[in-house]
């Protein structure tokens, strides 16, 4: 006899057996309350929704979330994002990876910096550069409806977007940031050869609102400003405005100059929104704390803030801070404009050499990314993390100039749209077009992919 068999019971094996059951009864529970309970495919979202190995449909792939290669030349019309599919794996081998080294082959650069056609062809298709065309094409069209002459003549090129852009027509695209947004709207129209225009009544500053109207395509790109998290206009404030918090902007100046050219004519919009916070929250702490320094001070020996440059992370009572306030700016927008328009978050980018100086961004970036994954179930507009890097595209210490990067945006920013007026895009190819009778309905088609697409991601 074995020993120690006098010590386990005969009813051992079932209940290890029960046990063990039971554990995986109540793992099943746990994963599906959180599944089901936050209306997130958490466990899809753990294991790499963006892997592109078979986890999610090849149509709910987001070319955007994809680790890929940025791809430029002099003329910034050529800017595309080349996300790294399977089929870039499966291209034939160069000569050069031959070993042993063949000796007539001399060294190994590899300084082409052309793309091949197989390549380039997977690239997110160039939503922005359609526009532009779909544009000028509608603009050509009207201009000899006025002046009485025959339409003009079309090239394959203009029948092409007459038949497949019109989908663009009578949109609304809200973002709701800070100077970074307004500065992509800003350049947006002046690719299309048109003006952005800033309004805000009594309230005017370049923090308030802007927009840039597409005529003849009856599509509004909208810029509200957001001045960060705080919850009123403390004394030290460093900004010309009366209003501070979204609560009081949104009655004050958002609701009363700006919702006409959201809600639009035809009655519809937004169809997407872009929401941000980040950058004046972190001013607004340093703001403080200079100030309560200062009033400790001699009046002689005090100093005038100058948006300095935190050197360390935010403490934890900040970031809660923000995240409570956070909680409610999108909770007040929800209660605006419904739960049936996609939201995103555009996440914060970093200053132009920022190292050590970027811990109090990336604290709050870091912490809302979390956030609007889990509590609000909202996918991330990564533009940022694309951009990283990209030094020479900067104007300043913080913004962007126009260039390629903001020619990017143009593009991410129309693929989501296209994506919320049920168009479907595989690998570069337009597998589906929005349909007339489906495009207005933009929580059914965000929700085709979405669950695969809720993806916290670290910085």
């Amino acid at each position: 006899m074995p020993m120690f068999q006098s010590h386990v019971p005969r009813t051992a094996p079932f209940i290890i057996l029960f046990g063990v059951s039971l554990s995986v009864i109540i793992s099943v529970s746990y994963i599906n309350s959180v599944r089901l309970g936050n209306g997130l495919s958490r466990v899809r979202n753990v294991i790499g929704t963006q892997s592109f190995s078979g986890r999610i449909p090849p149509e709910c792939v987001d070319p955007y979330k994809m680790p890929g290669y940025m791809y430029t030349t002099e003329d910034r019309e050529e800017t595309r994002w080349i996300p790294f599919y399977p089929s870039f794996f499966d291209l034939p081998e160069l000569p050069e990876t031959a070993y042993p080294h063949p000796d007539d082959m001399g060294d190994i650069l590899l300084d082409n910096r052309t793309v091949d056609d197989a390549i380039l062809n997977t690239a997110p298709v160039p939503w922005f550069r359609m526009l532009r065309q779909y544009y000028n094409y509608l603009k050509r069209v009207d201009e000899a409806k006025e002046s009485n002459q025959p339409e003009p003549e079309l090239t394959e090129f203009d029948e092409y977007v007459r038949d497949h852009m019109s989908w663009m027509q009578h949109r609304r695209i809200l973002l709701m940031g800070d100077s970074l947004d307004r500065n992509q709207l800003q350049y947006l129209c002046e690719d299309l050869g048109l003006e952005s225009i800033e309004e805000g009544g009594i309230h005017l500053t370049k923090q308030t609102t802007a927009y840039c109207h597409v005529p003849h395509v009856n599509i509004t790109f909208v810029q509200w400003h957001i001045a960060g998290m705080y919850t009123f206009r403390p004394e030290w404030w460093w900004m010309p405005m009366k209003v501070v918090s979204f609560e009081d902007r949104y009655r004050e100046i958002f609701e009363p100059v700006s919702m006409p050219r959201v809600i639009g004519l035809s009655g519809s919009g937004p169809d997407l929104i872009l929401m941000q916070s980040g950058l004046w929250d972190q001013v607004a702490f340093l703001s403080g704390a200079h100030y309560q320094r200062m009033q400790a001070l001699p009046e002689e020996d005090r100093t005038k803030f100058v948006i300095g440059r935190p050197k360390e992370p935010l403490t934890i009572d900040q970031l809660r801070f923000v995240s409570k306030r956070f909680i409610k700016f999108v909770e007040f927008m929800k209660n605006v404009f419904g739960e049936d328009v996609p939201m995103m978050y555009r996440s914060s980018t970093i200053r132009k050499d920022g190292k050590d100086e970027d811990w109090g961004i990336l604290s709050i970036d870091r912490m809302l990314r979390s956030l609007v994954t889990t509590r609000f179930d909202m996918e991330v507009f990564d533009w940022s993390k694309l951009a990283y890097g990209a030094s020479n595209e900067y104007k300043d210490f913080i913004h962007f100039t126009k260039g390629r990067m903001s020619l990017l945006f143009s593009d991410m920013l129309l693929h989501y749209l296209f994506r919320a007026s049920g168009g479907v895009e595989v690998e570069g190819v337009v597998k589906k077009w929005p349909q007339e009778r489906t495009m207005d309905n933009l929580k059914a088609n965000w929700d085709m992919c979405h669950d695969y697409l809720v993806d916290t991601t670290n910085r």
